[in-house]
């Protein structure tokens, strides 16, 4: 890829540009949002819930039966909870994602509170207030707590309720509970799973059975814990996890016997309820706009095992991570500059396919890292190798129609390089071509005169006519040969009308030549002519040599007799062959010199010196 990526300094310093570049992006948090919705993708994967779970909706079907949940008489939850637990079919926890704050009836109110004494195991949600308010010692902010009625509060378990969201409203973190007026209050999903846990304890049996099938459970006590906020993997989209039962069912006595030993989660379950989040799962609802919503009743059950399985993630280390990513791009972009574009996309795929799979090790293992970014730059990196490869492409094609116009008219290589549809062909092939030889007349004596530097720059002058009147006419400069020079029309590529861009060309030299003379007698006293020859006629045209060295040339009887003609031609003359003559006829102003014989040649050929070309 030329200089720029053989100078170490440069690679140094453009992948340390790329390292710093990547860390900042990262560290600050660019395209978190995205990030969020990407690693959901490769992150979050349905399994299997455990069989104890238990939804109880709170639906369309039980709000056309009893009206709208909040203007309930707390006596319908009395019964629910009694025909719960009066049943052969009774659940080890009722969880409640309700929050029955204030009173309303005396006697549903106490009704309520005596089911649940009774009960014993049930679970009722409590909420921070949404009214923040700064620490008395200024540390921070801190939150009221939002309880049930005084008389639920003194005989139930209480458990946060509340549902965290991101900044793009998706919930994928809980907060595992929260410290008050110096008491630990758990998350509804903890506390529920404490008194399942209870259950357990008390069933032998049952322990048995369910520790056969899921293994022993273990609950952090997570007051303890300096990390209170995790991240946490779905088990099942909406409508996935656990078995669904109607409240109005449980309510009217009908209870399914595999409700026992369960774990009943009761909520909202009804989008008119407004309890609804979207999630990183999505399913397809028919007739719904809750694709990839949950309800906040699930969304607990899906947190309570998630925290019994371990399927918890604490974030990585955003220093440490960023600095990882800058790492890994800044030697990414060292190595490409000595990659080509094919094993650098290689390398590229397989540093995404490694990190792809490192991050869901470091997942599963309870380490959650972002990894858009890495992304991003590594195919940053890639398509601006690409882009870089682009252009010292171009800029080397660009060098190379340069040194090209130094032998082929430039708009010629112009045009040609703009249509794209010219190719060397290798070998030769024969094609109608004319030719021009121009020789120095007086160059040897004159250089026998002059200082060395004098001889060169005189040179230089001449050839510089012989080149512009060369490329005016849209030929090509085929070789210099010591004071002499050889071009071609109609070769390599097609030129139209190329006869008479030759006799035009050797009419230019002439012209100039009369010029330069005059600029050599004010400076040296002396002058110097030419002689110039043309024919046309077939030739054979092709890369002429060996593997190592070539030339792309024109060779046969056409060139040579052109080249016999300008050895004939007296100085300041032009001869021409018959047959350029004869193919440009009343175009030119010509006087016949007759025939000459030509070295090599047993019979010799009409020869004609050009006056004048007509326009």
């Amino acid at each position: 890829m030329g200089k720029l990526s053989s100078n170490i300094f440069v690679r140094i310093g453009v992948s340390l540009l790329v390292a710093v570049c990547v860390f900042l992006l990262s560290y600050n948090g660019a395209f978190r949002t995205v990030d969020d919705r990407f690693c959901d993708l490769i992150y979050q994967k349905s399994t299997n819930p455990i069989d104890v779970i238990k939804i109880v909706d709170i639906d369309e079907k039980t709000m056309n039966a009893l009206g709208n949940p909040s203007s309930w008489d707390r006596q319908i939850y009395a019964d629910f909870v009694n025909n719960l637990m009066n049943s052969e079919a009774a659940p080890s926890v009722i969880a409640f994602d309700i929050l029955f704050t204030g009173e309303k009836t005396a006697e549903g109110d106490a009704a309520f509170v005596e089911a649940v004494k009774s009960a014993g195991n049930v679970v009722v949600g409590i909420n921070r207030d949404s009214r923040e308010k700064m620490s008395k010692d200024g540390s921070g902010l801190e939150y009221d707590i939002v309880y049930p009625y005084e008389a639920l509060k003194n005989v139930s378990t209480m458990g946060m309720a509340d549902v965290e969201t991101e900044k793009d409203n998706y919930v994928r973190k809980v907060i595992t509970g929260a410290s008050y007026n110096n008491n630990w209050y758990d998350c509804f999903a903890i506390a529920a799973l404490r008194k399942f846990n209870e259950y357990l304890n008390t069933h032998d049996s049952f322990k048995a059975n369910f520790e056969r099938k899921y293994g022993p459970l273990v609950i952090s006590d997570y007051s303890a814990n300096e990390i209170k906020e995790y991240r946490f993997s779905y088990i099942a989209a909406q409508g996935d996890l656990g078995s669904h039962f109607s409240f109005l069912d449980i309510y009217e006595g009908r209870i399914p016997a595999d409700f026992k030993n369960g774990i009943a989660f009761v909520g909202a379950y009804a989008p008119g309820l407004q309890d609804y989040f979207s999630v990183p799962l999505s399913k397809e609802v028919s007739g719904s706009d809750m694709s990839n919503n949950m309800y906040g009743v699930e969304i607990h059950a899906n947190i309570m095992q998630a925290l019994a399985e371990g399927k918890i993630q604490t974030d990585a280390n955003l220093f440490l991570l960023s600095f990882v990513y800058a790492l890994i791009s800044g030697l990414l972009c060292f190595l490409m500059f000595k990659l080509r574009l094919l094993k650098g996309g290689i390398c590229a795929a397989v540093l995404l396919v490694a990190a792809f799979t490192f991050a869901k090790l470091l997942y599963g293992a309870g380490i959650y890292i972002y990894i858009i970014n890495l992304i991003f730059a590594v195919l940053a990196v890639y398509v601006g190798f690409i882009i870089f490869n682009y252009s010292i492409a171009r800029a080397e094609k660009h060098k190379i129609n340069k040194a090209f116009k130094m032998y082929v008219a430039p708009e010629i290589v112009d045009e040609m390089a703009q249509n794209g549809d010219f190719k060397l062909q290798l070998g030769g092939r024969n094609k109608d071509i004319a030719v021009l030889f121009v020789d120095i007349r007086g160059f040897t004596t004159m250089s026998e005169k002059l200082r060395p530097e004098e001889v060169v720059e005189v040179l230089n002058e001449y050839f510089t006519l012989v080149t512009d009147a060369i490329f005016k006419n849209k030929g090509t400069l085929d070789k210099f040969i010591g004071d002499a020079a050889m071009a071609v029309f109609n070769s390599p590529f097609d030129l139209d009308d190329y006869v008479y861009r030759a006799v035009c060309t050797a009419r230019d030299i002439a012209k100039g030549s009369e010029i330069i003379n005059k600029n050599l007698m004010g400076r040296y006293g002396r002058s110097i002519s030419y002689g110039i020859g043309v024919n046309c006629g077939e030739a054979t045209i092709g890369n002429i040599g060996s593997p190592f060295r070539m030339d792309y040339t024109a060779i046969g009887d056409t060139v040579n007799t052109a080249a016999r003609l300008e050895s004939n031609a007296s100085a300041g003359t032009i001869l021409i062959s018959d047959e350029v003559k004869k193919r440009l006829a009343d175009r030119i102003i010509t006087e016949e010199q007759g025939e000459i014989p030509l070295k090599g040649k047993s019979v010799g050929i009409m020869v004609h010196k050009l006056i004048d070309v007509v326009c």
